[in-house]
């Protein structure tokens, strides 16, 4: 509960304050980072369809383990074999 009178109220409604700005960052950066995942598994067609409720289609999103590998496997396979290869 917020104290109404003297120093103390105001230090409370400050902390709130600070809380609730925090909270609302906190979420924001939440929401970016989902739509980040998002973008990555359209981009390495990591998407899965799986059949919901009531005949609705549900997206999966691959988790950062299965977006680190799929991009792993991008960079094996768009570098060379060996360094042997770059020399001749």
């Amino acid at each position: 509960m917020i104290e109404q009178s003297g120093r103390g109220g105001e230090m409370a409604e400050n902390s709130t304050d600070e809380l609730s700005e925090i909270r609302a960052e906190r979420d924001v950066l939440r929401r970016e980072l989902g739509d980040l995942r998002a973008h990555l598994c359209v981009a390495l067609r990591l998407m899965q369809r799986e059949p919901g409720p009531q005949g609705i289609t549900v997206l999966s999103v691959a988790s950062d383990r299965e977006i680190v590998e799929a991009v792993r496997r991008l960079v094996a396979d768009a570098t060379p074999a060996s360094s042997e290869t770059q020399r001749r």
